[in-house]
């Protein structure tokens, strides 16, 4: 099977990471994915206008995001949740990504880990909007509750129900891929919304 590159963005910049811990297990559970740019999202600055409007002043990091936007057949967001929303760090990378038209009809799973009952799904709402506006396909959401307890003692998951449903998961984005590439259509189109 081809290996396909995927933008993964972290939005938590915390050492122990439970939502860095989602990113590192989705090439674990997924045949075909190289997943770049996990600990890119840490390094942009504040997203402002008219740096964005002066490409020449673009620093490093948001050239690098850019270029993997541009690259990648997919996206993976592990965000967390902060007052019921997700963390600055994730909307601050998909703002550097408004205007680069890199989203557009790329397959986009959403997902989120929180110690607490809700899993950090709250975090996933304001931001369904905003990357169906910039043309992201958001083709499954997970969800991780009490996610401190679910992790070995490296910080990895070994929970059974967690890497199950990160298999389910990967493998419908692995399957929108191939379908948004047209090479087998075994997802149905009612599938991608």
């Amino acid at each position: 099977m081809e290996e396909r590159l995927v933008l993964g963005i972290c939005g938590s910049l915390r050492r122990g990471s439970l939502n860095a811990a989602l990113l590192r297990l989705v090439p674990r559970v997924g045949s075909e994915l190289t997943l770049a740019g996990e600990g890119l999202a840490g390094r942009l600055p504040l997203f402002n206008p008219d740096v964005e409007n002066d490409e020449g002043s673009w620093p490093d990091s948001v050239r690098e995001l850019r270029d993997l936007a541009a690259r990648a057949q997919g996206l993976v967001i592990a965000t967390p949740e902060y007052a019921h929303g997700p963390a600055g760090v994730t909307k601050n990378a998909i703002d550097w990504l408004v205007g680069s038209g890199g989203l557009v009809g790329k397959p986009t799973l959403l997902m989120s880990a929180s110690p607490g009952q809700a899993g950090g799904m709250r975090a996933h709402a304001p931001l369904m909007p905003t990357l169906t506006l910039l043309g992201a396909v958001l083709v499954d959401c997970v969800v991780v509750s009490r996610a401190g307890s679910r992790v070995d003692e490296r910080g990895e998951y070994d929970d059974p129900a967690v890497v199950e449903r990160m298999r389910l998961a990967v493998a419908e984005l692995e399957d929108a891929l191939s379908y948004a590439e047209g090479r087998r259509a075994s997802l149905p189109l009612g599938r991608l919304v």
